[in-house]
């Protein structure tokens, strides 16, 4: 049966308590991967949607993650070389660290492959090295390979391992203590007692398969040499081979050598058909399968594996600051007891990517924990929220943000509710399932907590919907995190002004448009008729068609 490497590997396996997993660099729950990187699906290098559906509660929920556009988040930021890097990488983004020890170590990291342009470029080479041979990998440990081909895979796979450790030995040691670890568990494994089964010879036993310095001098063993022609496949071809020389040479009278060439022959050709079609097939089962079962046992292999793999998350997060055309920082992270977002000049990090003339805003989530934006319609409003759920989720596996300076609370929780249209399966209809989803929203923050929230209580009346907005955004203010509620309701926005609580912007507008600058203030017009007129269905449009369709006469 097939299996693939991430359904086997444990988190943090083998990996010292001070190394690179303790510093939040394990591959984590690795059977919820199954699948990942085996499996391509429409030219992914691993399956999102898989790791979607199995992913398990964490920072963010599935549903936040899709609101925030994760995928897109993920195809700005990834510059990997490797398929386990480019896993890695979109794990880390769905799952992001709530520890400040790791978020610092990984920031350590990447400031040193900034700073340090010889590292990085042989950090590079070491990943290009280690890539352009990695299927040949795969395709041993996820056994996806045939038994009649079995000795090419094999010997390239054993290849691709020996590639890796060299390359790991041409990297500069670095100086900061992650990266410097990560080297160091890939480097641990050239010395393990697998490797030198690997590079040979190696011998079935009784007990297992094993290196020549595993097994007793008298313990029986059958050797295993990865190769169809070896000398157990073609012993039996000697006789005949002598024989037959002796016939030719004329050495031996040539009846009776003759007679022995025929009665041994069959021998010979019997050797060849063993070593051609039956002893892969056996090799397969009793040498190469079992090989394959230790290196996916091994705490030592499989932390070389989830080295290489953060070795080049760190590596693709320094890319992306040089493929950005705006400023960006690696922020002051902090662990208090109260969420904060303070950021100058922030831009969104996909949209940013690409557009040099994208408008910056300035985010202070702090003192208030409550802020309500209003706005127009397509005024920014949605996109500003997503910048700062992406960028606190790039500051928590330790990247950079899109700012010219920040300073980041690490959030327990990060919650962004959208609109959800899909409520026919609901019997409580649009009201009871936004207000349940909000309902679980509110009974799982903290005060470390960021949840934004676009609109809420939709589905009632206008004078329910104030009634139950007040009371939810007055609990929420209670517990104190930091809560962005996207609203037209100007009442609810009057009401809590009128309290002095909480923080109150709008997007701006400049010549009767958006500018996508945010500004202190309520903003009352919604722009309703001018996203109308854009669309085609403004008061004339409708008017018009009623006419043309002879509805309406004048």
């Amino acid at each position: 049966m097939k299996q693939d490497l991430f359904s086997q590997i444990r988190p943090s396996a083998g990996v010292r308590e001070d190394g690179p997993a303790a510093q939040g660099f394990s591959l984590i729950p690795l059977n919820f991967e199954h699948h990942v990187i085996d499996e391509q699906v429409e030219g992914q290098r691993f399956n999102m949607r898989r790791m979607f559906d199995l992913l398990p509660g964490s920072v963010a929920d599935p549903r936040t993650l899709r609101a925030a556009e994760i995928i897109k988040l993920f195809n700005a930021v990834d510059n990997t070389i490797t398929r386990v890097g480019a896993a890695r990488l979109f794990l880390s983004l769905m799952e992001p660290s709530f520890s400040l020890a790791q978020v610092q170590a990984r920031q350590q990291s990447v400031r040193e492959l900034q700073e340090n342009t010889d590292l990085y470029a042989a950090t590079r080479a070491f990943l290009s090295a280690y890539g352009e041979q990695e299927d040949n990998l795969f395709l041993l440990l996820n056994a996806h390979t045939d038994p009649l081909i079995v000795y090419r895979d094999y010997r390239q796979a054993t290849q691709a391992i020996e590639t890796m450790l060299a390359a790991a030995r041409a990297m500069p040691q670095p100086e900061s203590g992650c990266l410097a670890g990560l080297r160091d568990s890939i480097l641990r494994f050239q010395d393990a007692p697998l490797r030198h089964l690997l590079a040979g010879p190696a011998f079935r036993t009784f007990s297992g398969i094993k290196a020549r310095h595993e097994k007793g001098i008298l313990t029986p063993a059958w050797s295993f040499r990865p190769r169809r022609l070896d000398i157990g496949s073609l012993w039996p071809s000697l006789p005949g081979a002598y024989f037959g020389a002796a016939w030719l040479s004329g050495v031996m009278e040539q009846g009776l050598a003759k007679t022995l060439f025929y009665s041994t022959g069959w021998l010979g050709a019997l050797g060849l058909a063993y070593g051609w079609f039956l002893k892969p097939v056996v090799d397969f089962d009793t040498a190469i399968l079992p090989i394959r079962q230790r290196l996916l046992e091994s705490d030592t292999f499989i932390a070389a594996i989830e080295a290489i793999a953060a070795i080049d998350e760190l590596a693709s997060l320094v890319a992306y600051t040089e493929n950005m055309p705006h400023p960006v920082v690696l922020p002051t992270v902090t662990d208090d007891a109260s969420h904060r977002f303070v950021a100058r000049e922030v831009r969104n990090p996909i949209i940013a990517l690409t557009d040099n003339n994208y408008v910056a805003n300035d985010v202070e989530l702090a003192d208030q924990r409550i802020t309500f934006i209003t706005g127009p319609n397509s005024g920014g409003k949605t996109t500003y929220c997503k910048t700062i759920v992406q960028n606190q989720i790039l500051a928590q596996i330790g990247g950079p943000v899109v700012a010219s300076e920040a300073s980041v609370n690490i959030a327990d929780r990060i919650i962004y509710q959208a609109p959800n249209f899909d409520s026919l399966a609901d019997e409580e209809g649009r009201f009871g399932t936004e207000l349940k989803t909000t309902r679980d929203i509110f009974f799982s923050v903290t005060p470390k907590s960021l949840a934004i929230l676009d609109e809420i209580a939709e589905g009632t009346t206008t004078h329910e919907k104030l009634s139950f907005s007040t009371d939810i955004m007055h609990g929420f203010h209670t517990i104190g995190n930091s809560t962005m509620l996207v609203t037209h309701s100007y009442e609810l926005v009057d009401h809590f002004r009128q309290q002095d609580k909480g923080s109150f912007l709008k997007m701006a507008v400049a010549d009767d448009r958006p500018s996508h600058k945010i500004a202190e203030g309520i903003s009352r017009d919604s722009n309703a008729e001018r996203v109308a007129e854009k669309i085609g269905f403004s008061r004339q449009d409708i008017r018009n068609y009623l006419k043309k369709k002879g509805y309406l006469r004048e």
